[in-house]
């Protein structure tokens, strides 16, 4: 019987088959298929992208106002309870820990209140001047 001879994987070796893989990506011809299977014409791709653009004008596509604020309204109110829900729960944990911490843990909890109030700020500013910035482009 013959022994076959196993090919020794070597840094050489898988260098040279990266290359080739390489080599063999970069000879690929471009293939760019249209809708219609590849059987576009470049008049076809174009008046494709026309028709595309021209879709805007077409008065099916609007946007409902009456959705539009609805959705708004809606993520502004989840934003808001989960942003009250995690200001709620924190605050209830760090008032619990200083409750019941020793004194030299108390000033560490006086520490960590510093940017959950910053927090608190920050977001409930953001809120704010969301609510402000809806409610002034409406009356325009």
């Amino acid at each position: 019987m013959k022994e076959i001879q196993v090919l020794k994987v070597s840094k050489k070796n898988i260098i040279v088959f990266f290359i080739f893989l390489i080599f063999m990506y970069i000879m690929q011809p471009a293939i760019v298929l249209g809708a219609n299977g590849g059987e576009d014409t470049l008049d076809d791709i174009i008046q494709s992208g026309n028709d595309f653009l021209n879709a805007a004008d077409d008065s099916m596509n609007t946007i409902d106002e009456g959705d539009l604020q609805g959705l708004s309204k809606f993520i502004s109110g989840v934003l808001l309870s989960i942003a009250i829900g995690v200001t709620v729960i924190s605050g209830v944990v760090l008032g619990i820990k200083f409750v019941t911490q020793s004194i030299e843990d108390k000033a560490k909890i006086k520490e960590a209140m510093v940017p959950w109030i910053i927090g608190i700020m920050v977001s409930f500013g953001a809120f704010t001047i969301w609510e402000i910035t809806i409610k002034f482009f409406q009356n325009m």
